[in-house]
């Protein structure tokens, strides 16, 4: 909004402005940069003008601004990919996990706080002195709410992910379905209440650039102070997760230097084999679950840092703040006389002015670290296979289905007396498609008892002999004359076990189905293939 701010200046001199010339209306009352000057007359309360930012920080400022902007937009479009892997993609392609998922999805919150000022562009200011909050801007409330809901996001499932890590390496405990609905219920309530506390009772307001912040009023108990609280308890187990990795190292080297040395006699006891055995297995153990959960170990130390980090400056800033508006502006009044004495000539003020807030370089990397979260983020976790599955679904999904049909099949598809079966006429049972084929590109049929001989030449009528292996227990069964259908059974080709005998020659013989056939007064001889009559 424009003003001609030379009307508001009241009682304080440029470029501070009068409070007492502002409603109260609206906006963020609180957080307005204003103190008591008991040194002029009538006691005014003079304020800096709105956005503060633009006396502490040079315009280079804000050009990193919008690089941290583009590079949230940049880790959102990768998180994003990695949802839409997981949810279209096989398991074993992506290796996806609840925990991954529950802690992408507060990464994409964070990064959406800085996206959608990008893109729309929100006034600051309700008024010259007043910062906008999430009551008079809509811009503000959705990133602020991005902000709140994503950090305590990101927070409460770092500490979850850090947990499951340490119960795996230092205690051989598998997570399942218990760790998994308990996880469910406290990580979302634990965010969900706590978010609900700082909005309601803190609130946020533009204080830092495009995106709004947590107010310094309450913060440190409704926000910071529990956002710092679980990322300290993720770093303890962090820590005394890799204490464990140490441990189990050196005792394996110890546990090498004590196979060599051995004992007096050369060789080592039974306990010091144990020992070296058992020492063996859990760093074996403990590096094959490394090996699988480096990614994982990674970025829970990337975010651990970032959250850390940001919650020491931001209580710091709040700090500071807290305390000028309580009237302790010690430490404000370097830049205050700076400014009194160079009419608001800003760029001779900026070094004092970040010497009482924050100094440029800190800035910066708050809004590094905050920006690079989801490009951290999405490399650590995308895989190879998920680009090789994307290609192969979108292939799949694009070009026209091909189906695999045989030569054969599609020569013969079209006679369909090639697939039935023949009537049992000759020697063969049945003939195949190709068979048939090639009988009638050749010509008429063979005679019946036609058989080639080794040159050609046909072998006549007479059977083949055929040999019996002499380990072999079975042999050609023609079928036998005495009745229909009916086989022979001899005990002593089968090598059956008989009971008392066999059977006398004038008994009856029963075959394989039951039937009775005439006297036994034929032999069948497996081994030569023919049958004689006695």
């Amino acid at each position: 909004m424009t003003t001609d701010v030379s009307t508001l200046q009241g009682g304080c001199p440029a470029p501070f402005l009068d409070a007492s010339l502002f409603p109260k209306s609206s906006g963020n009352i609180a957080g307005r940069l204003c103190a008591p000057v008991e040194q002029l007359p009538g006691k005014p309360v003079c304020c800096i003008p709105c956005p503060a930012t633009e006396w502490v920080f040079p315009p280079r400022f804000q050009t990193w601004y919008r690089i941290s902007e583009s590079l949230s937009a940049i880790g959102l479009v990768m998180c994003i990919f990695l949802l839409l892997s997981w949810t279209f993609l096989p398991v074993e392609k992506t290796r996806r996990h609840y925990l991954s998922i529950c802690l992408v999805i507060g990464i994409i919150l964070e990064a959406l706080a800085f996206v959608v000022p990008l893109g729309v562009k929100p006034q600051q200011c309700y008024d010259a002195i007043t910062p906008n909050d999430m009551y008079s801007n809509l811009t503000c409330a959705f990133s602020g709410a991005f902000i709140v809901g994503g950090g305590l996001t990101v927070t409460v499932w770092i500490f979850i992910r850090a947990l499951s890590m340490h119960l795996q390496i230092c205690w051989d405990i598998v997570p399942g379905k218990k760790y998994f609905y308990v996880s469910q219920v406290l990580g979302w309530g634990i965010a969900a209440i706590l978010f609900t506390v700082t909005m309601t009772i803190t609130g946020v307001s533009f204080r830092f650039g495009d995106a709004c912040h947590v107010n310094s009023h309450n913060s440190m108990a409704d926000f910071w102070g529990p956002l710092l609280g679980i990322s300290t308890g993720a770093g303890v187990v962090q820590i005394m997760t890799f204490m464990y990795c140490i441990k189990v190292y050196l005792r394996n080297m110890w546990s090498d230097q004590r196979t060599d040395t051995g004992n007096s006699s050369g060789l080592p006891s039974y306990n010091s084999s144990m020992h070296v055995q058992s020492a063996r297995a859990v760093y074996q153990r403990v590096t094959k679950v490394l090996w699988l959960q480096w990614r994982s170990i990674t970025i829970v130390i990337f975010l651990l840092v970032d959250v850390i980090f940001l919650a020491i400056v931001w209580v710091q800033l709040d700090n500071a703040v807290d305390r000028a508006a309580d009237g302790k502006l010690e430490r404000f009044m370097p830049f205050l006389l700076c400014l009194f004495t160079s009419q608001g000539d800003k760029e001779k003020c900026y070094k004092a002015g970040q010497e009482a807030l924050v100094n440029e370089s800190t800035a910066i990397a708050m809004l590094m670290l905050l920006s690079l979260t989801g490009v951290q983020t999405g490399l650590m976790m995308s895989r190879t296979s998920m680009f090789v599955a994307w290609y192969d679904l979108f292939r799949r999904k694009v070009t026209r289905k091909r189906e695999f049909v045989s030569l054969d099949a599609k020569r013969f598809s079209n006679d369909a007396r090639a697939f039935e079966l023949r009537k049992v006429t000759s020697p063969s049972a049945m003939r195949s498609p190709a068979t048939a084929d090639d009988a009638e590109r050749k010509g008429p049929a063979s005679p019946p008892g036609y058989y080639p001989g080794p040159g050609g030449a046909p072998l006549g009528d007479a059977e083949r002999a055929y040999r019996k292996p002499t380990m072999s227990f079975s042999g050609p069964r023609p079928p036998s004359r005495t009745g229909p259908g009916g086989r022979e059974w001899n005990p002593e080709e089968t090598f059956a076990r008989g009971g008392l005998g066999l059977n006398p020659p004038e008994s009856p013989v029963r075959d394989s189905f039951g039937s009775v056939g005439e006297k036994a007064s034929r032999t069948y001889t497996g081994g030569s293939g023919s049958v004689r009559k006695g």
